[in-house]
């Protein structure tokens, strides 16, 4: 059973008591991330995210960490396009002091210049790392293309240009206008006192003023041409990412369009990884992904090959999509995937850290909890007709977008548009 409760200030607490488990694992959420950034300060979530361990009004950066890890526990933080969370996993007995360090840190840090500008190297660091490696750079490629002009097509962690020019300032009040109550969720699950949890929150949360909900840029795509960039890079591998715009976090068809996904990539049974590595060996990774987002989404496919096999191995892709577009899959493959889904979704459960991620996710971004029996009855009602019009809808080929990172010709991204365009 979930406990669900709702400050009159705007503040979310969602509890999951689990039973036969040691540990409780325990999120802050905040409705915020890149997506809300303009791009004078694109990257301020990330930056915010890193500056709360350096110390709060009632913590030093020391004593947080060791506060948690000093008694076993783990303690971390991730930003994304639209959230920010601050988690940790511990045991049951130091709940009351773990949530206050969390929620100290995260509602009071200190954000002195003297952190901030260490901070910002560290950050820029973080920036040309990820540069360096090109399964992250075909993948900003790929969003730059997908989603142009907009805070979605930018980096979460920011451009080298727009960390260097962000000043405390409005770090601050950034802080000050998204980590208000109305923004934020408190998710916990495992071995959990749901009393001390529902008390905790009040103590420290419930004493926040009142804030009204902010609300976010939606991105409006344009029904454009196919996009196709290839990037030359001297390097031993190429990378490609290729998708089409999907469904929003709550589409009635979401989990039609997670059906599909593992059929075509979503594991080693599926039909790309079996076509392009399996049968040809023309790549070493390959898999399809699904992003959904409150107000949009994309399904896109990520391989690692051979580079003399971009133009061979992205033909077999074009034709796998096609083939489940034009013919409806068949009743064996459509049993093995809901298998697949429905117990993937369950185990996951399993862990108190999983178990709190999902619950915060769906309370920050779809107001609300879908239980393992109502997920599984959605999944079974799929049927391959369902399958056949959902990619149909998704997979057209004048929406493509393509991006490639390797040693390739000039004359590759015009290879790519001449497939492309005979489907």
């Amino acid at each position: 059973m979930y406990k669900i409760n709702e400050d009159k200030n705007g503040v979310r607490l969602i509890c999951k008591k689990i039973p036969g488990v040691s540990s409780v694992s325990l999120g802050i959420w905040i409705n915020t991330g890149s997506r809300n950034e303009d791009i004078s300060i694109n990257g301020v979530s990330h930056f915010l995210e890193h500056l709360v361990f350096k110390g709060s009004k009632k913590y030093t950066s020391d004593q947080i960490k060791e506060c948690i890890e000093g008694v076993g526990g783990t303690l971390n933080a991730f930003t994304s396009e639209e959230n920010t969370c601050y988690y940790a996993k511990f045991l049951k007995k130091h709940f009351a002091k773990i949530f206050d360090v969390l929620s100290e840190m995260t509602l009071r840090p200190l954000l002195r210049s003297k952190d901030i500008e260490k901070e910002r190297t560290v950050i820029i660091e973080e920036i040309k790392m990820y540069k360096d490696l090109p399964q992250f750079q075909v993948q900003e490629l790929f969003d730059t293309l997908f989603w142009p002009e907009h805070s979605l097509g930018r980096n979460i962690a920011g451009s080298i240009e727009s960390v260097s020019g962000i000043a405390q300032e409005r770090i601050k009040s950034y802080h000050e206008k998204w980590y208000s109550p109305a923004q934020i969720v408190i998710s916990c699950a495992g071995d959990i006192d749901e009393d001390l949890a529902g008390d905790s929150v009040k103590d420290v949360f419930s004493k926040l003023k009142y804030s009204q909900a902010l609300s976010y840029t939606p991105f409006k795509a344009k029904d454009e041409a196919s996009k196709i960039r290839v990037i030359n890079k001297p390097i031993e591998q190429t990378h490609l990412n290729l998708g089409f715009p999907a469904l929003n976090r709550s589409d009635k068809d979401r989990f039609v369009l997670g059906l599909m996904h593992v059929i075509l990539g979503g594991n080693m049974s599926s039909r790309l990884f079996n076509e392009i590595r399996e049968k040809k060996g023309l790549a070493y990774e390959i898999a399809s992904h699904v992003k959904k987002l409150k107000d949009c989404g994309v399904f896109f496919v990520h391989a690692g090959i051979d580079n003399k096999n971009l133009i061979s191995a992205s033909r077999v892709i074009f034709e796998q999509l096609d083939k489940i577009r034009s013919k409806k899959v068949l009743n064996g493959e459509l049993r093995r995937a809901k298998d697949f889904y429905t117990a993937q979704a369950e185990m996951a459960l399993d862990d108190t850290m999983e178990h709190m991620l999902w619950m915060g996710e769906s309370i920050m971004n779809l107001g609300y909890l879908q239980t393992k029996e109502e997920m599984r009855r959605m999944i079974e009602r799929v049927t391959a007709g369902d399958i056949l019009r959902l990619a149909r809808d998704i997979i057209r080929f004048d929406r493509l977008c393509f991006a490639a990172v390797g040693p390739q010709s000039a004359q590759s991204e015009g290879e790519i548009k001449k497939i492309a365009g005979s489907y």
